[in-house]
């Protein structure tokens, strides 16, 4: 993953910097000490990139979908697209637009205890620790972004 110039405005450069870090599995201390600033800073500017553009609460998640889907970051190296079940597919997609475990599992019709599960295997099936890391991991493979396998042959 690169950070570019944007197509359009919307995050900051050091927006970017800090959904980067994200998009790279780091927590919140780890991007602050790698960009030489306070823990409150980097969760401050979350915050406001995600009111900025419309992501309900500080979702790392969705700021990292956001920043895939707009150019911000992009996929150098493709990976190998895993294989997740329909039910991880989904809960994948319910991370992506930022939505946390209760509410995954309201739109899904399952126990919040459940989608936390899900969540735990998700993260396992891709091989990351922080739900951000598993939507880049998503971009990386194809999961998001439309990027499909041979296999898969063209898109209809």
């Amino acid at each position: 993953m690169t950070s570019t110039t944007p197509p359009q405005t919307g995050l900051t450069p050091r927006g970017v910097e800090v959904v980067t870090g994200y998009a790279r599995g780091l927590r919140v201390a780890e991007i602050a000490a790698e960009l030489g600033l306070a823990e409150k800073t980097i969760a401050s500017r979350t915050h406001h990139a995600a009111k900025a553009l419309g992501i309900k609460g500080a979702r790392q998640a969705a700021l990292v979908d956001y920043a895939y889907r707009h150019g911000y970051l992009t996929v150098e190296q493709p990976r190998p697209r895993p294989t997740l079940t329909p039910r991880l597919e989904q809960v994948l997609d319910c991370a992506a637009r930022g939505l946390s475990a209760r509410e995954t599992a309201a739109e899904l019709g399952i126990a919040t205890g459940t989608a936390r599960r899900h969540l735990e295997r998700l993260h396992s099936a891709l091989e990351v620790h922080t739900t951000a890391r598993a939507v880049a991991v998503a971009w990386e493979t194809g999961l998001r972004g439309g990027r499909r396998s041979p296999q898969e042959g063209p898109e209809k």
